[in-house]
């Protein structure tokens, strides 16, 4: 009986065994199927590490040593172009977003009535001339009179001399009494006509040398008047050269003012021109954000219209006070209750050079202006 129970057992233990083996081999692919999904949850999450810490820290570190701001504009220089005559506008030459060059006529003002302007100055000028040429043969006329009055003078100056001199000699005879006194009034006589012609031609010289000084005058009148009207000639030239409206700058018409036929005051505005070559950016940062910039420090320009682009550029200079101190009603905490605000600083940003992408700057383009400060 014994050996049939062990028997029993033996077959027993038998069929367990097979029956685990048979389990084991049922669920094996269900523990290789777990262990792989632990392997690769392990490897997506050092995966999603990886790629955090390779695309995250850079933009980490790129926060942390630099201040930033969407706050900012791109700004170019902008003339504004008047007409410095008055008058009706005769031709146009450009429209509004046209590339106009330095020098390049951008419009004409009736030129007639400036043109008449010149014509007139320039016959008082002719004029004047004329009177001033007159003046001169004038005086020299008056020269040679006076030359010839002057020699009469000599002339009757030294008979006087020797008259005089005859008569003291008479004088003396006759006071020793060597001569009638007849033959003394004589003498006399003589004296007194040569002493007479003298004062004659004195005078008459004397007359010839105020007539000479009014010439002078006169002179010097016309001078004043010849330098106004050459004044008068060169306004009028300049004035008339002024109906010609050209452009100072290189650059692209952005508003247009001027139509034929239309009548331009002079001081109006009549073009707008933008610089297509001077551009750069004004970012308005918060005042916690400007302790460590200076200038000079590097800057990364963002620029919305252009995704992708980033432009280079320098701190330049900054401005001396917020934006609120310069806006038209600056605030006044001095009454009232007071709540403080984060003020703005605006900062000038210099491009270091703009690349040939095709894609052109335009005033007014909103940026993200980074600047490095660490």
């Amino acid at each position: 009986m014994k050996s049939i129970d062990n028997n029993d057992n033996s077959q027993n233990t038998d069929m367990s065994e097979e029956k685990l083996l048979d389990e084991r081999e049922e669920f094996a692919p269900e523990r290789k199927s777990s262990f792989r999904k632990k392997i690769l949850l392990v490897a997506g999450v050092f995966l999603v590490i990886a790629a955090t810490a390779f695309y995250g820290l850079p933009k980490v570190y790129y926060a942390w040593n630099h201040e930033s701001t969407d706050d900012a504009f791109v700004e170019g220089t902008i003339v504004s172009i008047a007409s410095e005559v008055s008058g009706k506008i005769c031709a146009l030459y450009v429209d509004e977003n046209q590339q106009v060059k330095m020098g390049d006529v951008l419009a004409e003002i009736d030129p007639d009535e400036y043109m008449a302007g010149v014509k007139q100055a320039e016959a008082n000028v002719s004029s004047i001339l004329a009177e001033k040429e007159a003046l001169q043969s004038e005086r020299e006329q008056a020269e040679r009179k006076l030359a010839q009055a002057q020699a009469l003078v000599k002339a009757a100056k030294a008979e006087a001399e020797l008259a005089e001199k005859d008569l003291a000699r008479h004088r003396g005879l006759l006071e020793e009494g060597v001569i009638p006194e007849a033959l003394f009034d004589e003498v006399l006589a003589r004296y007194r006509a040569k002493d007479a012609k003298l004062e004659e031609a004195s005078h008459g010289a004397a007359e010839v040398e105020a007539f000479i000084k009014n010439i002078a005058d006169k002179r010097h009148v016309l001078d004043f008047r010849l330098e106004e009207a050459k004044a008068i000639l060169e306004q009028s030239k300049l004035d008339f050269s002024r109906t010609i409206i050209t452009s100072p700058i290189n650059g692209i018409v952005a508003k247009k003012g001027a139509e034929v036929g239309k009548f331009a005051e002079k001081g109006k505005t009549l073009f707008m021109i933008v610089q297509d070559s001077s551009f750069w950016v004004t970012a308005n940062f918060k005042e916690t954000q400007t302790g460590n910039m200076r200038i000079g420090q590097e800057a990364d320009i963002k620029i919305d219209a252009y995704p992708g682009s980033v432009l280079k550029g320098r701190v330049e200079s900054f401005k001396p006070g917020t934006g609120a101190v310069f806006s038209i009603l600056p605030p006044e905490n001095a009454s009232g209750n007071f709540v403080k605000v984060v003020q703005r600083l605006p900062v000038r940003i210099a491009l270091e050079s703009i690349p040939d992408t095709g894609l052109p700057l335009r005033a007014g383009l909103s940026v993200e202006a980074s600047v490095r400060v660490r």
